[in-house]
């Protein structure tokens, strides 16, 4: 009787234990996830793409396929912290449309662009 009991209890102990690191590399892995920003470089490539798509969709003028990327900050919206990537194209003539701002999050999803920056 002795003996099953502390068999039983050595296997509840490895039990706990192999679950127990399973949960916290579990965790751990979906806060690198999110709390481990994207690189400049990596939003920069995002944002290029993301412009010549929308050009080629004919969203914006094609002329923006070409610009290169004038900016790249960081932005707060509501509970988000994203990137925004500034494009400045001298080819515009309207002043409110010489600059692009797309929106990446800190995962690297596309989160919106326009002429504004709001």
């Amino acid at each position: 009787m002795n003996k099953s009991i502390k068999i039983v209890l050595i296997t509840l102990l490895f039990s706990f234990t192999v679950l127990y690191a399973e949960h916290t590399h579990h965790n751990n892995c979906n806060h690198q996830e999110l709390s481990g920003a994207i690189s400049s470089e990596a939003v920069q490539k995002i944002a290029i793409d993301e412009v010549k798509r929308l050009a080629q969709h004919k969203k914006i003028a094609k002329s923006w396929k070409s610009v290169p990327v004038f900016q790249v900050g960081r932005t707060h919206y509501g509970d988000n912290d994203d990137w925004i990537v500034v494009f400045e194209n001298s080819k515009i003539k309207k002043k409110s449309r010489k600059k692009l701002y797309i929106f990446v999050s800190k995962l690297g999803q596309i989160r919106g662009a326009n002429y504004t920056g709001m």
